[in-house]
């Protein structure tokens, strides 16, 4: 039992890292579309409120302030997760996969300050494109930090990545009744339950990648590859959701979500045709 300690709270620190990733992510998405991100104005990284700027003054200027004490406190989550992956030996992907993660952050810092940045030396801060790398990066933080963490609870039995695989298509037309022009006004909250869902399927759809890429079954590798193209798709739609608000964007948007569908029924499809027999457990990726 004592063995598996360091190896559990390795598992138990990664995943609430990404737990708290996906808060920080949904709390960047309330602020950006409330209009909060705009606040404090050029005095980034300051804000409006008293002691030199250090507090904020109002509740919009709050949302912004929040969101940044949130950020730095999970860049040093990352970090200590990093550092106990590296003292633990933890599996070298895992390490690596963190080590990209802290590399990504000075990126994020620089492109969310000038998200928030208005006038200046920055005046096209801003704009569409740079909202959209904004979110790309934090997309790439959270997609290393989830596949970190799927590789710490590999193996999976093959009835999970089945439940798994009927969870994923599940999640395509509910998280789409929260997208822009269906059924909710897209306001800041709906904009959370929209990107919550699609983050929380984008994560599952990481997890079944990482998880199935290493069976020797071909059902298992098929599922794997299928999520792997659904999870690179939905990364798209989910950028195309930030700013396509116009027909030919919500045309397009609304294509790339069908292909995410169809993608994820193949892959439901070949997780039911895998036998469980063959290969009782999926990957060899504990240590």
């Amino acid at each position: 039992m004592r063995s598996r300690t360091p190896g559990m709270q390795l598992r138990r620190l990664l995943a609430g890292t990404t737990g708290l990733t996906f808060v920080l992510m949904l709390l960047g998405v309330y602020t950006a579309g409330s209009g909060a991100g705009l606040t404090c104005g050029a005095r980034w990284p300051f804000c409006d409120g008293a002691v030199f700027g250090l507090f904020p003054a109002n509740w919009m200027s709050f949302v912004e302030w929040f969101h940044r004490l949130v950020a730095m406190v999970t860049g040093f989550v990352i970090l200590g997760a990093a550092a106990l992956a590296w003292r633990r030996g933890a599996d070298r992907r895992v390490r690596f996969a963190l080590l990209g993660s802290i590399a990504l952050l000075p990126v994020q810092i620089g492109l969310g300050a000038l998200t928030v940045t208005v006038g200046g030396l920055f005046p096209w801060g801003y704009s569409p494109p740079v909202q959209a790398a904004h979110y790309l990066a934090a997309l790439s933080i959270f997609t290393l930090i989830v596949y970190a963490t799927a590789i710490t609870y590999a193996p999976v039995d093959r009835s999970r990545l089945r439940l798994a695989a009927v969870a994923a298509v599940a999640l395509v037309p509910l998280g789409h009744l929260f997208s822009f022009g269906t059924v909710f006004a897209y306001t800041p909250e709906t904009q959370i339950v929209y990107y919550g869902l699609a983050l929380v399927l984008f994560a599952l759809l990481v997890a079944v990648g990482t998880w199935g890429r290493r069976d020797a079954s071909r059902e298992t590798t098929w599922q794997a590859s299928l999520s792997i193209v659904a999870g690179l798709l939905l990364a798209v739609q989910m950028l195309l959701g930030r700013h396509a608000l116009d027909p030919q964007g919500l045309i397009l948007a609304d294509s790339v979500a069908g292909l995410v569908f169809v993608c994820l029924l193949g892959a439901a499809w070949f997780a039911y045709r895998a036998d469980d027999a063959e290969i009782p457990l999926v990957g060899s990726l504990a240590r």
